[in-house]
C-alpha cells in the first residue's frame, strides 16, 4: 500500500464511515471484486491459515451462479467464488438473516462445485478431484455453542478419521465475536473479525486516525497490520464512485420488516423444536422486539397479543 493511497484526514473520512463488510454491497465489493483481488486473496489467507500448506498469491475470480449439471435443478447464486492455479476452489458467503437449512444449503454448494469438475464420460480419476473450501461468515449462531469458528468435513463419527478432504466447510459466527477484545484475540482471525466488526460501529465522526490508532493495538505481526490499514483504506466510503455510494446505500436500507419477520421466524422455528412450539413463538416476538418491530407487526407475525408481547422486553 503505498502513502498516496492514505486517505487524508478531513477530505477522505470528511463522512466518517466506512463501507458496512457485513452488508450485500460492502461485502462483494470488498472481496468479490478484481480491483480488491488483494483483500480477497488476504482475508484467505488469514481465515484459513492453519488449513493452508502455504499462503495462496494468485485467484481467478468465477462466475458466482452455479449451474447444476442435472437438469431443472435448482441454481443458486453465492457470494465470491474463486480458484486457484492448482484448480482448488473457495466459496465464501456472508449470511446476515438466520437461516434453519444453512448446512443442506452449503452442501448443496459444494456437491454442485465437485459435480462440475467431472463431466459424463470423463476418465479423471475421482482422486483428482479438486477440494472446495467454504469460508461462511453467519450474524447468528448456527451451532450456538459459543465458538466464532467451527469446522466441518467427511469423518468417521466413531474414529473422528477424516474419510475425505473434498469438501471442508468453515463457520465463522459473529455473534461471538467480542469487539473489546480487539487487542487480546492472539488469533490472526479473530483480529480480523474483530476490526469487520469495528467497521460496523456507526458512531459519528470516527476518523482515519482513530481506526489506525485502533490497528495499531492488534496483537498481529506489521504484515497483517499492513493487510487491516489496506482493508480500511478501501472501505473508506469516499473512494466509491457516485453510483457506488448509491447502490451501497440502496443494498445498506434493503432489510424490510418482512426479511427480519422471515428471520426471527426461523430461529423461533428452531427454538420451538427444541423447547416447545410456545416457547419458540415467544423467542420470534423477543427477536423482533429487540429489533424495533413494531407491536403491532410481531403480533401480526406470531399471533400473540401486543400486550403479551410487551411483557417480554
Amino acid at each position: 500500500m503505498s502513502k498516496d493511497s492514505l486517505p487524508r484526514e478531513g477530505s477522505v473520512w470528511s463522512e466518517g464511515t466506512v463501507l458496512n463488510p457485513f452488508t450485500d454491497f460492502g461485502f462483494k465489493y470488498l472481496f468479490g471484486t478484481e480491483k480488491n483481488k488483494d483483500l480477497t486473496i488476504g482475508f484467505i489467507n488469514i481465515i484459513l491459515k492453519d488449513e493452508l500448506e502455504s499462503p495462496i498469491d494468485e485467484i481467478e475470480f468465477l462466475d458466482k451462479e452455479l449451474i447444476p449439471s442435472v437438469e431443472d435443478a435448482k441454481r443458486s447464486v453465492v457470494d465470491v467464488l474463486c480458484k486457484t492455479m492448482d484448480g482448488v476452489r473457495y466459496l465464501i458467503e456472508m449470511q446476515n438473516q438466520y437461516y434453519r437449512h444453512m448446512f443442506d444449503r452449503l452442501i448443496y454448494y459444494n456437491c454442485d462445485l465437485i459435480s462440475d469438475t467431472v463431466s459424463r464420460g470423463d476418465k479423471k480419476r475421482y482422486g483428482d478431484i479438486k477440494k472446495v473450501f467454504t469460508i461462511c461468515l453467519s450474524n447468528f449462531q448456527i451451532e450456538r455453542n459459543g465458538q466464532i469458528k467451527n469446522e466441518y468435513k467427511m469423518c468417521n463419527t466413531k474414529t473422528g478419521k477424516v474419510i475425505s478432504n473434498l469438501i471442508h466447510i468453515i463457520t465463522l459466527q459473529l455473534p461471538c465475536v467480542n469487539i473489546e477484545n480487539i487487542a487480546k484475540s492472539g488469533k490472526d482471525y479473530e483480529s480480523l473479525l474483530v476490526l469487520l466488526k469495528l467497521m460496523t460501529d456507526r458512531k459519528m465522526g470516527i476518523t482515519y486516525k482513530e481506526f489506525k490508532e485502533a490497528v495499531d493495538t492488534i496483537d498481529v505481526s506489521d504484515k497483517i497490520k499492513r493487510y487491516f490499514m489496506d482493508l480500511i483504506c478501501k472501505a473508506a466510503l469516499t473512494r466509491l464512485t457516485e453510483k457506488e455510494r448509491q447502490e451501497y446505500r440502496d443494498h445498506y436500507f434493503a432489510v424490510t420488516y418482512d426479511d427480519i419477520i422471515e428471520s426471527a421466524r426461523e430461529e423461533g422455528l428452531e427454538e420451538g423444536l427444541e423447547k416447545g412450539k410456545a416457547e419458540g413463538i415467544r423467542q420470534v416476538a423477543k427477536s423482533l422486539l429487540s429489533q424495533g418491530v413494531s407491536l403491532e407487526s410481531i403480533s401480526k407475525a406470531t399471533g400473540l397479543s401486543q400486550n403479551e408481547i410487551s411483557k417480554l422486553s
